[in-house]
């Protein structure tokens, strides 16, 4: 009931009393602040039983009903919503990573909750602009990723909307506000969430070939790959340079990881701004 009623919230749905003139302005008004306030008490409601203080005394369907709430036609019609306030979306965020972390046994057998869940992961990792947003999803993706690498894919599902693609999308998010250095305030988190992605997919044992062709090449330099794809400005040479020194440095452990990923930002800040240079000389 919490999550219809956050759904419902949210899609403006919340009865109110229709007015002309000048009085549709005030209406609206309240009639906003009103579906606010629901929307604040529902997530608020459905963040305590994600949580509950005492656990052992929680009825043993709760965790099955609430994971199942958070399907897209309930919480997940909120993926994205532009009707969200910053404050709700703070809450919203919060509980898709509670929901991941604390209850994990039953979301991992539900493969629609799950991807939303993820869903709005992805939704919180692409606002770096939003700090305390940011560090929550990113606390969920680190805790739960190596429940996440070895997660089946459901059956019939695309290519990119498996648990494991959209892992890889999540860390793609890490990895470009690493690169930022506009974020540097959550460099430290987004580095140890990384490394722990690279020692567990060192850690795997190796997939048998399909073919003749090559193996991938390991997590990182994948993300690499893909991040540098996003840097128009740089010419091929530069992004091999940049992928190169990556791929030849010790990053076996957290320090020196720490040290290849922060020469690899500036050796990259350091050519888009060779490149911004050369373009404005050029008019």
């Amino acid at each position: 009931a919490a999550a219809a009623a956050a759904a419902a919230a949210a899609a403006g749905t919340t009865p109110s009393s229709s007015s002309v003139g000048g009085g549709a302005a005030s209406a609206g008004a309240a009639a906003a602040a009103g579906a606010d306030g629901v929307m604040c008490v529902s997530l608020r409601l459905l963040l305590l039983l994600a949580d509950p203080p005492s656990p052992s005394r929680a009825p043993p369907t709760l965790p099955l009903g609430l994971v199942a709430a958070v399907g897209p036609a309930q919480i997940g019609s909120l993926v994205g919503s532009p009707l969200l306030a910053p404050p709700r979306r703070r809450q919203l965020l919060l509980l898709a990573a509670t929901l991941l972390r604390r209850q994990w046994r039953v979301v991992s057998t539900r493969p629609q909750e799950l991807l939303v869940l993820l869903r709005l992961l992805h939704h919180g990792l692409s606002s770096p602009a939003d700090p305390p947003s940011f560090r929550t999803c990113l606390a969920a993706l680190a805790e739960v990723q190596p429940r996440l690498a070895a997660q089946p894919s459901p059956a019939g599902a695309a290519a990119d909307a498996t648990p494991e693609a959209l892992h890889l999308e999540l860390l793609l998010l890490a990895l470009a506000a690493r690169l930022d250095p506009l974020h540097a305030s959550l460099h430290d988190e987004t580095t140890e969430c990384l490394h722990a992605a690279a020692l567990a997919d060192a850690a795997r044992p190796p997939s048998p070939p399909a073919s003749s062709e090559a193996a991938p090449p390991p997590l990182l330099l994948q993300l690499l790959q893909r991040r540098l794809l996003d840097e128009p400005a740089l010419g091929a040479g530069e992004k091999q340079i940049l992928y190169d020194a990556f791929a030849a440095a010790d990053s076996s452990d957290l320090p020196s990881f720490r040290r290849n990923l922060a020469r690899l930002c500036h050796d990259l800040t350091f050519f888009r701004a060779r490149a911004l240079f050369e373009h404005s000389a050029v008019f």
